[in-house]
This record gives structure tokens, sequence and C-alpha cells, in this order.
């Protein structure tokens, strides 16, 4: 996957692109290894802190390798009835329920825009960064829980430049848990 300098190959069509994470207070994503058990921490009862309604809005989710591997390892395939495309230069193959990319995030995006994709969900860290770094990400929400974990794999890789960014809403939760929806600014 090549990156994308700003305006550079830019589809002139193109779905909605989301990013819906959960970090640490720190900025983590994940324990160094991989390890989500964290994630637990930021839940209380049965409230999914709009997880389902942001769901049912996307069409297609866009996972890296990395974030991949760690969901193809749980019990159930948790995207269920959801078309997943996992981008990766190295894998030569995925599970029966996704599908394997490899090229230029302007190209995937141009292809599901042509086959009537409207809004996607960005998943991983890296690959957050990238369609941020290629101006494709049009909003992020944040969940932040309520833990610090000391190190970790970070929300954001390095990126080459700022993006600014406004604040749409902000909603905290009796388990500590706060949410950020931000509007990316072009």
């Amino acid at each position: 996957m090549n990156n994308l300098k700003t305006g550079e190959n830019l589809p002139t069509s193109r779905p909605k692109v989301s990013v819906y994470i959960a970090t640490s207070i720190d900025g983590y994503i994940a324990r160094k290894d991989g390890n989500l058990d964290w994630l637990q921490y930021g839940h209380t009862g049965d409230e999914d802190y709009g997880f389902k309604k942001f769901i049912s809005s996307i069409d297609a989710l866009i996972l890296g390798r990395n974030t991949y591997q760690v969901v193809s390892g749980f019990n159930e395939w948790p995207y269920k009835e959801k078309r997943v495309i996992v981008l990766s230069n190295t894998l030569k193959e995925v599970r029966e329920e996704a599908e394997l990319f490899s090229g230029e995030l302007s190209e995937l995006l141009s292809k599901l825009h042509s086959e009537n994709i409207k809004h996607i969900w960005i998943d991983g860290g890296i690959t957050a960064s990238k369609f941020l770094e290629a101006g494709f990400v049009d909003e992020l929400t944040v969940s932040v829980i309520a833990m610090i974990l000391g190190s970790g794999i970070p929300l954001f890789s390095v990126m080459n430049r700022e993006h600014r960014c406004r604040l749409v809403t902000s909603q905290t939760y009796p388990s500590g848990l706060v949410q950020l929806k931000y509007e990316v600014i072009k």
C-alpha cells in the first residue's frame, strides 16, 4: 500500500469515511501484544455507547492487518452481515467473511463508491492514520476509557502533517468513558 500525499489521486466521489475507535487515557488502543482485554473496563451494564447505531449506519469496514489478526482470533466473528476489507501487502489470504486488498487507498474508495458503498468504518491505528494522511477521513469517534495503560499500540502512528478537527459532540458515561466525536476539517 502506497502512502498518498494530500491531493494525490483523490477520488472525486467516494463514500463517507469514519473512524470509530477506543483509546486509553494515555492514547493506546491495545497492549503491546495487541491484547484488548482492558477494553472491558469501559463497559458497565448493557450500554453500547452508540455502537449499534453506528454499525447499522455503515456499509463496509476496512481493517488494517494488525487489527484483522487480533479480531480473527476472537471466538466469534464480530462483523456479521458487514462487508469487511483487510488491507495488507503481506497476507496471502483472509477468512471467508472478509476480502483482501493491497493497493492505493484512492483506488479502493473509488471501487467501493462504484459498488454503491455509502459509509465506511476504518478500524486500526495505522490504517486510520493512513486514511487521515491521505485526506479521506470525514469524522472520528474516539471513546476514551478511564484507564492508563502506560504503554501499548498508539491510537495514531506518526503522520507528516497536522489534521485539524472540530468537536461535534462529547458525552460522558457512568463507567467513566468519554466519547468524543470530531469532524475532520478539510
